[in-house]
């Protein structure tokens, strides 16, 4: 017990940014003092804490050595994230971000992994009028967007229209949004910075002063005053749909069905992907079954969970702050003892029900009501925006929702699904899309369909490699090597914090430096195991004829229907090094 207390640390050995969130009143901390400045960024701890009201600071990095040789400060630039609790949000919702991204950021809009929308390149004074915009214009929060706080709950995206789920008897994005609602933080400190105008006065240079009385200290009954140690990401699924990928979640809760109906709820925690390629003990881990519950219980042990890691998690170290080490260190039996503590009561055994399937809900489908239908379109890595000669995706969604005012919803793959959409305008959305250039199910390969990659550069302020800039080009690489048929799921992340899932994919590609990249092999199609390394450096010269070379040989060895993961995880990391060396190359 004694080892589990001290991790959480008194304040002499918190870490640096555990001191700034300690001393910050409930998330003011020198915000108010920043905005106020007349400068391009915030300082230090401003960054830290500003992470729990949505941003992240960072910089141009394409230019940030020309810029040092000219004696210039960095290109400051801020991202903005939204919360959409199973990525739903309406037509109005979705037509002013695509305004407001041309208005304040980079002309286009990131989905994310998590089934929210990125701003990018918003700078300093325009952050607190599109965070006001946002809330007060769309009813869009970005609080917990980022931040050592539960992030965005995601959820199947189509648990409400689609077929599947007719008989479940409960719509999973409306318990997303409920467990949203139960964690998010209550501090005022989001209002009073960035939506009050009564105490803020906005100056013509763009900067903002706030009156003396802004700050109050507040303790947040959930969060406390220091919050949690690190990020917590929880996630619903089926137990025939895992699109959210649960066993990558601090949290995974997966309805357990039979005859389509809803029987309860199995709980897995301790889920996570990041590590550090220089640390041995961080590592990717797959959540664990800890339980199963009813309904009325689904809330109760979220919060049980995040309230034990909120006491033991480590806050001396971020790289061993999350959830998995917290469970890892306590072992699964002792953290459950706490969690039924702060649940005051005790949750049956789990069930070790696994997901069948991972869908992605491109194409066409009927949804349960009567008469409607909806759309899945891919959109390359998430990029809203208007590619030259290509991809027409922010200029096209924008006339097609513009027009027929389709529901609009974020997927865990980063694309998009347009919902409610009636019989009779199903063929002029559908010409729309081919006049944009915007694929569904068609028009892209069967392994372009299922690629996946972070931001990363120019961006990211922890992206060692490319990602999203570069994952296009080998996925061509392999299709012009006949490749472009294989249903394989590959995952690129620019570095090994996992934002694209790459340690839970078939094949996952993890940044370690330019042009450089982990290669992992034998993760589980529906996402119940993590890959392993195969490779500890391989170059971006190299990955096309490598890839190319091991699609070949699990096409010529594998057993019937047997997928790329299963195959490579049967095959082992030995036997495929041995592979590499002996095949020729194509």
């Amino acid at each position: 017990m004694a080892n589990w207390i001290e991790s959480n640390g008194d304040l002499e050995q918190l870490s640096g940014v555990e001191t700034f969130k300690a001393r910050s009143g409930g998330l003011y901390g020198p915000l108010g003092e920043d905005l106020a400045a007349e400068t391009d960024h915030f300082s230090d701890e401003s960054v830290q804490i500003m992470k729990h009201h949505g941003s992240y600071q960072q910089d141009d990095r394409d230019t940030r050595n020309a810029r040092k040789k000219q004696g210039l400060d960095k290109d400051y630039k801020m991202m903005l994230r939204t919360k959409f609790p199973g990525g739903q949000l309406t037509a109005e919702q979705y037509l002013l971000c695509d305004e407001l991204s041309t208005k304040y950021g980079q002309d286009d809009i990131r989905a994310t992994s998590r089934q929210d929308f990125q701003f990018h390149g918003v700078v300093k004074n325009s952050l607190r009028p599109l965070i006001a915009d946002l809330n007060k214009l769309a009813s869009i929060t970005t609080l917990g967007g980022c931040g050592d706080v539960v992030r965005n709950t995601m959820a199947n995206p189509v648990a409400d229209i689609d077929p599947a789920y007719k008989d479940c008897g409960t719509d999973l994005i409306t318990l997303a949004k409920r467990i949203s609602d139960a964690t998010l933080p209550t501090t005022r400190s989001y209002y009073d910075l960035w939506l009050n105008d009564e105490k803020a006065t906005v100056h013509a240079n763009g900067t903002v002063s706030f009156g003396d009385d802004l700050r109050v200290d507040v303790e947040d009954p959930l969060y406390k005053t220091r919050y949690l140690p690190r990020k917590f990401k929880v996630g619903l699924a089926a137990d025939f749909d895992n699109s959210s990928d649960i066993y990558t979640q601090d949290v995974g809760i997966m309805a357990v069905t039979e005859q389509g109906k809803i029987v309860g709820y199995e709980i897995l925690a301790g889920g996570g992907l990041g590590f550090s390629h220089t640390k041995s003990d961080t590592y990717a881990r797959a959540a664990s079954h800890v339980a199963f519950v009813q309904e009325e219980d689904v809330i109760p042990i979220v919060l049980a969970v995040v309230a034990a890691q909120r006491d033991y998690g480590d806050r001396t170290d971020r790289k061993q702050a999350r959830l998995k080490y917290t469970i890892d260190r306590m072992g699964v039996a002792g953290f459950m003892e706490k969690v039924y503590e702060y649940a005051g009561k005790r949750f049956d055994t789990p069930r070790n029900v696994k997901p069948t399937d991972q869908p992605d809900y491109l194409g066409w489908h009927q949804q349960i009501q009567d008469g409607l239908h909806y759309v899945g379109v891919w959109v390359e890595n998430g990029r809203i925006k208007d590619f030259p000669g290509s991809y027409q995706f922010k200029s096209g969604l924008r006339a097609i929702i513009k027009q027929f005012r389709p529901n609009v919803r974020v997927t865990p793959h980063h694309n998009i699904i347009l919902a409610n959409i009636t019989e009779e305008s199903i063929r002029p959305i559908q010409a729309m899309l081919d006049e944009y250039k915007i694929p569904t199910d068609k028009g892209i390969s069967t392994l372009r369909r299922l690629e996946m990659a972070c931001p990363a550069l120019p961006l990211c302020g922890l992206a060692q490699s490319e990602s999203e800039r570069y994952l296009p080009h080998l996925i061509h690489g392999l299709e012009q090597a006949g490749h472009g048929d294989a249903g394989i799921i590959i995952r690129m992340t620019g570095c090994p914090n996992g934002c694209a899932r790459s340690s839970s994919s078939e094949i996952g590609l993890v940044g370690k430096g330019p042009g450089r990249y982990v290669l992992q092999t034998g993760g589980d199609y529906n996402g119940t195991r993590m890959n392993e390394t195969l490779m500890p450096t391989v170059k971006d010269t190299e990955l096309v004829d490598i890839l190319s070379r091991l699609i070949s040989a699990w096409k010529e060895q594998r057993n019937e229907g047997e997928k790329f993961g299963d195959w490579s995880f049967r095959m082992g990391v030995a036997q495929l090094r041995e592979l590499l060396q002996l095949a020729p190359a194509k």
